[in-house]
C-alpha cells in the first residue's frame, strides 16, 4: 500500500509500504506536487486510489488521477455535483428533504446565518455570517438550527444502502473558527424514528446521485425532526468507529465500489470515540515521548507542530456513547497535561 497525507504521522507509516507527504492548503491538496508523487509510483499492481476528506473540492484534480488509476469510491462528476451547493439543495427540495434554508446572496440581517464554503472539511471552513458581505465564488449562507449534529455512515450500490452507524460530533470552537471539529463518537442514542428517516434519506440521495461506496450523511437533529447539512461521498474518519479485526469496512467500501453489498459484515455494538487535540501552544514534539495506547495520528518525534493545529487524535471505547464520549474527553485532558504541563 502506498499513502499520500497531509501530516505522514508515524502510524501512516507503519501501514503503509511508501508515504508521500502531500501539502494541503486552503481546502485543497498541492495538485502538483500529489501529480509528481503519483509519478514516482509503480501503480502496474494497484487495484485503485481509494480517497478521503480533502478531495471534495477538487473534483477535477479526481478525474486526472483516474486517467491513471481507477477511483474507488464515487467519480468525480458525482462529487462535483454534490459539492455545488445550488445544486444540491435544489435536488433536496425536489426529494423534499428537508434542510436549513440557504442563501447565495449577501445578507441585510446577518444574525443566525453562518459562511460555508463548498467542499470545505472539518468545521474550520463555517464562519459566523457577516452583513451584506460580498460572497466569494464557492461560498454561501446556511440558516443555523438549533439541535445535535449526527451523522450516518453508509455504504451505497448506487441504488441501494446499507447503514454501518449513527455518530454524534461534537466541535472545539477558538476565536474566529466557531464551528471547528472537536470529536465524533459511534453508536449514538438516537430514537428508532430518526435512523429509519435518516436511512431513507440516505437511499433518496443514493438513488439521485447514483452514490456507491462508503458515505456518510450530515445533519441537525431535534426531537423528532432533523435538517441535512451535505453529504460526504467519500471515505469518512467515521469508519474506525466501526472498524475491527472482524469487520473490514475498507473491503465492504471496495464492495459497494463496484455495485456490490452482499456479506455486509456484523457491526460492533461497543461505542468508540475519537477527539482532535489541538495544540494551546507552539510545540515541537519531544524524542522521549512515550504515547498513551489510545493514541492515533501520532506525529514523529521533531516535528514542529504550530499553535491550534491538531497534535493527534485521542481515542477511547465503552459500552455506550455516553461513556465513550466522556473517557475520550477526559483522556483529551490528560494528554493535555503532559504536553502543556
Amino acid at each position: 500500500m502506498v499513502a499520500l497525507d497531509v501530516f505522514a504521522d508515524a502510524d501512516t507509516q507503519c501501514a503503509a509500504d511508501q508515504v508521500y507527504k502531500i501539502d494541503y492548503a486552503n481546502n485543497g491538496f498541492d495538485a502538483k506536487q500529489l501529480e509528481a508523487s503519483l509519478d514516482q509510483i509503480d501503480t502496474s499492481d494497484m487495484i485503485g486510489f481509494a480517497y478521503g476528506s480533502g478531495f471534495e473540492a477538487q473534483p477535477d484534480l479526481l478525474e486526472r488521477i483516474a486517467q491513471r488509476l481507477p477511483l474507488i469510491g464515487n467519480s468525480p462528476d458525482v462529487v462535483r455535483k454534490l459539492k455545488d451547493a445550488p445544486s444540491f439543495f435544489e435536488v433536496l427540495d425536489r426529494l423534499a428533504i428537508p434542510h436549513p434554508e440557504v442563501s447565495f446572496r449577501s445578507l441585510a440581517n446577518a444574525e443566525g446565518w453562518v459562511c460555508k464554503e463548498e467542499g470545505g472539511s472539518g468545521g474550520a471552513h463555517v464562519l459566523n455570517a457577516s452583513i451584506n458581505q460580498i460572497l466569494p465564488r464557492g461560498q454561501y449562507y446556511q440558516r443555523v438550527m438549533a439541535g445535535t449534529p449526527i451523522s450516518m455512515l453508509f455504504a451505497a450500490n448506487g441504488s441501494e444502502v446499507q447503514v454501518i452507524g449513527f455518530n454524534h460530533q461534537w466541535v472545539s470552537p477558538i476565536e474566529g473558527k466557531p464551528y471547528r471539529y472537536g470529536g465524533i463518537v459511534g453508536n449514538a442514542n438516537l430514537p428508532l424514528v430518526i435512523k429509519k428517516a435518516l436511512q431513507e434519506t440516505a437511499e433518496k440521495i443514493t438513488a439521485a446521485f447514483v452514490l456507491r461506496g462508503l458515505n456518510s450523511l450530515d445533519v441537525i437533529w431535534q426531537d423528532t425532526q432533523f435538517w441535512v447539512l451535505e453529504i460526504n461521498p467519500r471515505l469518512s474518519s467515521t469508519l474506525d468507529l466501526y472498524q475491527s479485526k472482524e469487520t473490514n469496512l475498507f473491503a465492504l467500501h471496495v464492495r459497494a465500489a463496484n455495485g456490490d453489498l452482499s456479506h455486509f459484515p456484523e457491526i460492533p455494538v461497543r461505542s468508540k470515540a475519537r477527539n482532535v487535540l489541538y495544540a494551546k501552544q507552539n510545540l515541537v514534539i519531544s524524542e522521549n515521548l512515550i504515547w498513551p495506547e489510545w493514541t492515533a495520528d501520532i506525529p514523529t518525534a521533531q516535528t514542529k507542530i504550530s499553535q491550534h493545529q491538531p497534535i493527534c487524535t485521542v481515542l477511547a471505547d465503552a459500552n455506550t456513547a455516553s461513556d465513550a464520549q466522556d473517557l475520550v474527553l477526559d483522556r483529551v485532558e490528560q494528554l493535555s497535561a503532559l504536553l502543556f504541563n
